[in-house]
């Protein structure tokens, strides 16, 4: 669907206001989206991102802050992430044994085990929120994506 009809305003001060309306009403439609699938596993984005992150790690630990900078919507509570997986036995967190103030995470066989129920559905809500671009647009959007921001 078209911006202008999506959010009923046929014109825009700039080009540049028009793409960054853009991208925002897409971030909002494919979050949406992810989160309604997630909801049936009773897990949200957020905290499928910390599952995601842990487990490209497996099966070494990442520090809590190593997550939180991972992250792919900067939440200042990531422990409060890490809380909520932990009461569901997703993920364990432990002391280091180099140094014990610092608190490492890792994912369990639990949280991986979900990862894989989910993965078909992940995909298949991606492949059909993607399904109107070629492979080449795809990349095409990424690329486009990256050059947005590059002063970040």
């Amino acid at each position: 669907m078209k911006l202008s009809e999506l959010i009923k305003q046929e014109s825009f001060a700039s080009p540049a206001q028009k793409a960054l309306l853009n991208v925002m009403v897409s971030s909002s439609w494919v979050m949406n989206e992810l989160s309604s699938m997630m909801a049936t596993y009773d897990v949200t984005p957020a905290q499928y991102n910390v599952l995601r992150i842990l487990n490209g790690s497996h099966p070494e630990p990442l520090t809590c802050s190593a997550v939180g900078d991972r992250l792919l919507d900067r939440t200042p509570d990531v422990t409060r992430l890490l809380n909520r997986l932990e009461d569901r036995s997703l993920v364990k967190r432990q002391r280091a044994s180099h140094d014990r103030r610092v608190v490492e995470v890792a994912i369990t066989e639990e949280g991986r085990a979900l990862l894989d129920r989910m993965a078909p559905e992940v995909e298949a809500v991606q492949q059909r929120l993607t399904r109107h671009l070629s492979t080449k647009e795809q990349r095409q959007l990424s690329d486009l994506l990256e050059k947005l921001r590059e002063d970040q």
